[in-house]
């Protein structure tokens, strides 16, 4: 931009949505394994059409929407698990389709207290960061569009918001801008009215050309002096 580099940080992603940027690594081994008895295992039951360790978002949330009453400790964990499960495939670590998730996350459900202990945080980063960079290179080595975007794009919706005042949006209810705080950070866009820009991507690319001011930290901003 024209007032140097910017990038999410670590620190936006541990204020903005509450994840731990500290602990284990996050990395799955995935050998050839029997992806049918491992879902069994965890979930309670398995889809009929598991595939490569994939299952569907709409699976998990048919059969694990309602915890039965008087559940047993150990189906409160699968439901725990599968609940778990849906906001990996679908917010932490989606792919293009958001439809499906890998059952390699399950694993990393299987003891509590080690989940616990995972820097999610880093790991969400690191993997919109992949997914950036994925599409970033597809784009350069075709004429295409590059296809869709993996990853937490709601992170990088709330890291632009914080970042670029002119762009954030309004309160739902006063239409005046949102000053009230709440932790995690990106809570507090909650109550946020959209803004409807429509088909305006060249009013976006002369804004980001022209931008001088950028917030770097609450209630801080930095000026372009060239």
């Amino acid at each position: 931009m024209p007032l140097g580099e910017v990038t999410i940080t670590l620190e936006d992603v541990a204020t903005l949505s509450g994840l731990p940027i500290d602990g284990e690594a996050v990395i799955v081994d995935v050998p050839d394994r029997e992806w049918l008895a491992t879902c069994i295992r965890l979930l309670g039951h398995a889809p009929n059409d598991l595939n490569g360790g994939v299952v569907k978002i709409t699976w998990l949330r048919e059969h694990f929407n309602n915890l039965p009453l008087n559940a047993s400790s150990e189906i409160t964990e699968q439901f725990a698990r599968a609940y778990a499960l849906s906001l990996m495939g679908c917010m932490m670590f989606p792919d293009r389709t958001e439809a499906t998730v890998h059952l390699q996350y399950l694993l990393l459900l299987d003891n509590w207290r080690s989940t616990r202990g995972y820097a999610w945080g880093a790991t969400v980063l690191a993997y919109l960061y992949r997914e950036m960079g994925r599409l970033v290179l597809h784009m350069t080595q075709s004429s295409s569009t590059g296809g869709d975007l993996g990853g937490w794009l709601a992170l990088l919706q709330l890291w632009a918001w914080e970042r670029l005042p002119l762009i954030t949006p309004r309160h739902s209810v006063t239409d005046e801008p949102i000053t009230e705080d709440a932790y995690p950070r990106g809570a507090r866009w909650l109550p946020a009215m959209t803004r409807q820009h429509g088909d305006q991507l060249f009013s976006y690319k002369l804004f980001f050309d022209e931008l001088s001011t950028i917030v770097v930290s609450n209630n801080i901003s930095y000026k372009n002096s060239s």
